[in-house]
């Protein structure tokens, strides 16, 4: 290693085809300056390489997120959408349920969280993409808080169906419960005819009508008013001649007097309109009709404040 700088040294390159052999000479300040710049070049090079790798590989997360962030976005969009959806649905279905209770005289579940719930507007916000802050944050992204209040809110409407399936399952069993009762009610008429004497006070007669005659011709139908069990079928009284009574539930009985002939026994199940006797003039009669009474808890009832009412204002 010389001791100054300005020294030089000779460089002599000898080429293989037997040409002239040629040399320079540099000074050793030139070659340090020279190989200086070579390595901090070479070193600015590999530097600037890695450098855009690290950038490409960037560009490349960002835009992995941002087509995720898209398709998050659309995804929040449709869900929101099917969310508003049910919750109408879940409304209409309320409105309905609660004029069903109207109508049956059915009281209001006393479970009131059901029903807070349902009142709660819709925690989604509007939907706008996912800020530039947020998309620079490539890593540790955290969920986006919309998706947090979709499945809150559809969590509710999980909640508000199965509260319904249980009240209309409720409703159902009460309905059809109800449905039987007002079947039974003695609603109904009891012959193809003509009215030709009411309950009350007869001033011809001089006696009290505990019912009311229909009057057609001799062996029509005689019909069941209301579901129920015959628990008299035969002859009744003195003036009732064959006589049908039916016990209808509810404290309700109905008595069909005068027939000629039976279409039903003792113990059998009839239904509304089903045809349990026919007309005739056993007993005490002045032509073929039939004497149709209702008793209520044992108590005669005037049949005309029954036929034709509403079983739920009994």
């Amino acid at each position: 290693m010389p001791k100054r700088l300005n020294d030089e040294i000779t460089f002599m390159i000898l080429p293989h085809s037997g040409h002239t052999p040629f040399s320079f000479k540099m000074s050793w300040g030139v070659l340090v300056f020279c190989l200086t710049i070579l390595f901090f070049g070479a070193l600015f090079v590999v530097g600037t390489f890695f450098f855009a790798l690290s950038v490409n590989s960037k560009l490349s997360d960002y835009q992995i997120v941002k087509s995720q962030n898209a398709r998050q976005v659309e995804e929040i969009r449709q869900l929101k959408i099917e969310s508003e959806s049910l919750k109408k649905d879940l409304k209409r279905l309320s409105d309905e349920e609660r004029e069903l209770r109207s109508n049956l005289g059915i009281p209001e579940p006393s479970d009131s969280t059901s029903k807070a719930k349902s009142d709660k507007s819709s925690s989604i916000e509007g939907i706008n993409p996912i800020g530039s802050e947020e998309m620079g944050n490539l890593f540790g992204v955290s969920m986006d808080p919309r998706l947090a209040n979709i499945k809150n809110d559809l969590s509710i409407v999980r909640t508000q169906l199965s509260s319904r399936e249980r009240s209309f399952l409720q409703i159902s069993q009460i309905a059809k419960r109800k449905i039987n009762e007002y079947a039974s009610f003695p609603t109904g008429f009891p012959a193809d005819g003509v009215i030709t004497s009411y309950f009350g006070y007869r001033p011809a007669f001089g006696d009290f009508h505990p019912g009311i005659d229909v009057a057609t011709s001799y062996g029509s139908p005689i019909y069941a008013t209301g579901d129920g069990v015959v628990v008299f079928a035969g002859w009744y009284l003195s003036g009732y001649g064959m006589t049908v009574i039916i016990d209808h539930g509810n404290g309700y009985e109905t008595i069909y007097a005068h027939d000629s002939a039976f279409a039903v026994r003792v113990g059998q199940r009839v239904k509304r309109g089903e045809v349990i006797a026919y007309i005739g003039l056993t007993g005490f009669t002045t032509g073929p009709h039939v004497h149709y009474e209702v008793h209520h808890y044992g108590r005669t009832i005037n049949p005309m404040s029954v036929i034709g009412a509403n079983p739920a204002e009994l």
